[in-house]
């Protein structure tokens, strides 16, 4: 269809399939300009059109962008062999792409997608190894302090096998002492230091790179769009072995309670460990129809007696934090009162059970995210979601039904919005697509990328 014909289509229909023929025409227009936009962004850093020609055949040719592992540094190569498990399809699909981007003459930008648990962790660990065996540096940026430890000394105990010389990882936090920092700082600034795990830290002005080659921004959903400045691939699969979370949506009546209390005294008497999470820490006037963590310790230890319970939020210092999750994961502590903090990273996999307090208050992504601390072992895990409101409950039924992330943010989208995808909105619609609707018009804007290139 012409784009005239669109117009008119589009304001004075011959009928329902005129129209949407308009309405796709037009909204094709509109992806195939922000796909242009792109692509012109990209090239603009090559000099020749010999150079230009090369690069645009290449991503003409998606199946070619891949290297196979002989080409891949020695150092990526040796921790992949110390990994105690083979990769999946599309760990290895997305490690490939990312290696193959980062020898190519443009700065690399992907969004490394996947659910909660695919392993997209290891694949950022891999791409950093294959820039430090090519001599430069990496940079790792997570949104908590529990999370920065953890990717630390995962990757600590991952190269602690290494037969060679360790490349020099550090990691670098708002709680790391003034001396080490300083310290820490100058490693990074003469290039000793090969790798740096750390917070929102890293971005700060005192923070100089001798060569830095490549910045991950892990959960990059919970920085701006400015932070993520300031430093497209797919994985769909679980690793093998993981049992896909029950999960149930209960009313928090008195009946609700009861049955979710004996549910988790099951869970508990069968060797099984909890997670109870809660919207807030402190009892609130202004919202006294939410549960509290700190408040609800009491109660849960007279309901259970016989097993210990812990408490973990945001306001408690970082070694306290780790203490307690330390005692959670050898087993001192059976339940764990929790905030969100646990959202992202924390992994324990003999956890078994999660129940979330006042659930209506969290997003849909954000209850995924939790429900992915359970079935991280062996053992069939629960999700309980208990709501205080029935329309809360009717929205909570999508997660019942569907542990796809993907279908989850879909269903997020059409509730939400998209936000702003070229700028620095965080939310709402789309201004400059007035027509397109992403939840449903994601098929155009493959085609449109097609067109552009």
């Amino acid at each position: 269809m012409l784009k005239i014909q669109a117009y008119f289509g589009i304001h004075k229909p011959k009928d329902i399939s005129d129209a949407d023929l308009a309405r796709k025409r037009l909204i094709f227009d509109e992806f195939f300009y922000l796909q242009l936009g792109r692509l012109f962004q990209m090239l603009e850093g090559l000099g020749t059109q010999i150079e230009k020609n090369g690069l645009l055949d290449k991503y003409k040719r998606p199946e070619n962008n891949t290297v196979c592992t002989e080409e891949w540094s020695c150092l990526t190569k040796k921790v992949l062999d110390l990994l105690p498990y083979t990769l999946t399809p599309g760990q290895q699909q997305a490690i490939s792409e990312i290696i193959w981007d980062l020898k190519r003459p443009v700065p690399m930008n992907r969004l490394l997608q996947g659910d909660v648990g695919c392993g997209k962790t290891i694949v950022a660990f891999l791409a950093c190894m294959e820039v430090i065996g090519s001599g430069y540096q990496a940079a790792f940026m997570v949104p908590t302090e529990l999370l920065a430890i953890q990717h630390y000394e995962h990757l600590l105990a991952l190269l602690e096998n290494l037969d060679e010389v360790k490349p020099t990882v550090a990691l670098l936090t708002g709680s790391t002492p003034l001396k080490q920092s300083r310290i820490i700082r100058n490693g990074i600034q003469t290039g000793e230091i090969s790798m740096v795990i750390g917070t929102h830290s890293l971005i700060a002005e005192s923070v100089e790179f001798s060569a830095l080659r490549i910045a991950v921004v892990d959960e990059q959903h919970r920085f701006g769009v400015i932070q993520r400045g300031r430093f497209n691939s797919k994985i769909t699969d679980l690793p093998p072995g993981r049992i896909p979370v029950q999960t149930y949506t209960i009313e928090g009546s008195d009946k609700g309670f009861e049955d979710v209390y004996k549910m988790m005294m099951d869970e508990l008497k069968d060797g099984g460990k909890v997670y109870l999470v809660y919207p807030i820490i402190e009892l609130s006037e202004q919202l006294p129809q939410l549960r509290a963590a700190s408040a609800d310790l009491e109660v849960i230890s007279d309901r259970f007696p016989g097993y210990n319970c812990g408490l973990l939020h945001g306001r408690m210092k970082s070694d306290e934090k780790e203490e307690t999750l330390g005692k959670f994961r050898t087993g001192e502590l059976h339940i764990l009162l929790a905030t969100q903090v646990i959202e992202i990273g924390v992994d324990v996999p003999d956890a078994s059970m999660m129940v979330v307090m006042n659930s209506e208050r969290f997003g849909m992504a954000q209850l995924h995210q939790l429900r992915g601390r359970v079935g991280r072992g062996t053992r069939q895990s629960k999700c309980i979601l208990i709501a205080s409101t029935v329309t809360g409950l009717n929205r909570l039924k999508i997660l019942e039904q569907s542990s796809d992330g993907f279908h989850l943010a879909n269903m997020d989208l059409l509730l939400r919005g998209p936000g702003d995808l070229l700028g620095k909105k965080q939310s709402g619609h789309l201004p400059e697509f007035p027509i397109t609707r992403l939840e449903v018009d994601g098929d155009i804007l493959q085609d449109a990328h097609v067109a552009a290139l």
